[in-house]
């Protein structure tokens, strides 16, 4: 008798490692603010922060190397990742989030607490950050401009329909804007990386723990609300048929 499968496409692989992802980021999200309302500062609770601040910056990192392989580096996926809700997918900068994003988080959650050699600090690391997101989106706009260049374009105007030797031509021009593309992200996921080192080394250890507990917490009620948003949008679609 002949077996069925059914063929394991890179969301279907991702989506339920992202959920679980969520739940474990919840755990970690509990344990940041527990230790964050208990700190007293003393060698004991220094080592266990220091630990849960690795443990947290892991365990996002395990999800960017999870969301590189499951889409075979797709890099048309990952810009636009189908286990992301509609809410999600506003944040995404270049497949992922935005660096600079990070310092009125910063503000929010901690500014308070900032000394002002740290504002200094965080204001010069802020300005550097967003030169260097400005240069990674020029560079995202002049790979992006190939689509409106030959044989792409006059695809397009044809409506689809490769005629005999524009095949090989085409998918040469394409294969080469996807690794632009990946490139770019990936310059992009180096930026994220490095700020994120750069404002740790900055903040102390009590304000590191309420930061990442703030990120954490952005993220998950990202996702709840983005359900929520999309459930409520599949139901007026669905009227608007019925009706």
């Amino acid at each position: 008798m002949a077996s069925t499968s059914t063929s394991q496409t890179p969301s279907n692989i991702i989506s339920p490692y992202y959920e679980n992802w969520l739940i474990q980021l919840q755990y970690f999200l509990e344990k940041l603010n527990a230790i964050s309302s208990s700190y007293g500062g003393d060698d004991e609770e220094e080592n266990r922060s220091n630990e849960l601040v690795t443990q947290v910056l892991d365990h996002y990192q395990d999800y960017y190397r999870e969301k590189f392989n499951s889409t075979n580096r797709d890099v048309f996926l990952l810009v636009s990742p189908p286990w992301y809700t509609s809410l999600e997918k506003t944040f995404l900068w270049i497949a992922g989030f935005k660096p600079s994003t990070l310092f009125p988080t910063i503000n929010y959650s901690i500014g308070s607490e900032l000394t002002t050699e740290q504002c200094e600090n965080l204001k010069r690391l802020k300005a550097e950050t967003k030169r260097e997101e400005k240069v990674i989106e020029k560079g995202m706009a002049k790979v992006q401009e190939k689509v409106a260049a030959p044989p792409i374009f006059e695809l397009m105007k044809r409506g689809g329909t490769v005629v005999d030797g524009e095949a090989s031509e085409l998918e040469s021009v394409i294969d080469g804007m996807k690794h632009s593309m990946m490139s770019m992200v990936e310059t992009a996921e180096h930026l994220r990386g490095s700020t994120v080192k750069n404002i740790l080394d900055i903040l102390r250890q009590k304000q590191a723990v309420k930061l990442l507990a703030a990120v954490a917490q952005f993220h998950l009620q990202a996702r709840k609300l983005g359900l929520q948003m999309d459930i409520q949008s599949a139901k007026r679609i669905n009227e608007d048929f019925i009706n």
